[in-house]
Parts: structure tokens; C-alpha cells; sequence
């Protein structure tokens, strides 16, 4: 049996399972339907689909890997570490000031990290999860987690101490 035919009934069986697995991972419903796209493109290219043994698995496997390939290639987003609506409208303009290039300064940390210890520094600071919900949402293990962390709190620290 050819690849592509292979890919049809891949497709016909189990699209409704990766373009779920996909929405779990991706928040646009247009991303979605690329990455499904890229996942089958990079399958046709494979040498032959006929010796896997787990089709369903291989399928969301390659999957994951677009959406990680995907998302290192998203451009980061403006992070906003302060919440502007508990700012104090009282505040001498000096604080005013050391606030936003203490923002700033973060702000420019963040954008030259990694994407991997930019998402995990915001899904700890920002989001509030847990090292275990970091860990299973972005597929890595809890020691990879804390190990991003602790690199990505040194950065903002020498950031802020410039």
C-alpha cells in the first residue's frame, strides 16, 4: 500500500483525534487546521508508512512535533508582568518612572529568552500553574521545568539589577 493511500485512511480514521489533540495545544481554530495539514505533508514525505506499528501514535507524535516547531517560530507576545489596573494613580512620577524601566527591563529579558523558558516563566508568574501543570501542558518533566525557572529568575533578576 502507497503512502498516500496510507494517509487517507490515516485521515479518514483518526483527524477527528489530531485535529483535537491539535486544539488542546493551539488556541486558533485557523492554526489548527494548518498544523493538521503540515502534520499529513510531512507523513506523504516519509519512506514508508507501512512498517509503523502504531499508526495513531506516529500520527500524534509528528503532530507534536509541528506545534513545537510551530510555536518557536511565533513571535513573542508583549508581556505585561504588572497588572496596570492595581497601579495606584497616587504615585510620585520618580516611581512612575523606575516602574516602567523596570517593565521595560523585563520585558526585554523575556524577549531574548528562549521560547520554551518564555513560556514557562509566564505560565509560572502570569498564569499561576504549578510545576507539574507546566510540565504536562508543555511535554517536558517537572526537573526541566524548575531548571528552566531557576535560569529564566536569574535573568529577570540581572535584568532588573542593571
Amino acid at each position: 500500500m502507497s503512502n498516500r493511500s496510507l494517509l487517507v485512511a490515516w485521515q479518514q480514521r483518526w483527524n477527528r483525534n489530531l485535529v483535537r489533540f491539535l486544539g488542546r495545544r493551539v488556541r486558533a481554530a485557523v492554526d489548527i487546521e494548518d498544523l493538521a495539514q503540515e502534520t499529513y505533508l510531512r507523513l506523504l514525505r516519509a519512506r514508508d508508512l507501512s512498517d509503523v506499528r502504531n499508526p495513531q501514535a506516529y500520527l500524534l507524535r509528528v503532530a507534536s512535533h509541528v506545534v513545537v516547531e510551530w510555536r518557536d517560530r511565533q513571535p513573542p507576545e508583549p508581556v505585561a508582568l504588572v497588572d496596570e489596573d492595581l497601579l495606584v494613580d497616587d504615585c510620585p512620577p520618580e516611581f512612575e518612572l523606575e516602574a516602567a524601566l523596570s517593565q521595560r527591563r523585563l520585558e526585554q529579558a523575556l524577549t531574548t529568552a528562549t521560547p520554551m523558558m518564555r513560556a514557562v516563566l509566564l505560565l509560572k508568574l502570569r498564569d499561576e500553574w504549578s510545576c507539574e501543570d507546566i510540565a504536562r501542558a508543555l511535554e517536558i518533566t517537572d526537573r526541566q521545568v524548575k531548571r528552566y525557572l531557576a535560569r529564566g529568575y536569574e535573568r529577570l533578576r540581572t535584568a532588573l539589577e542593571d
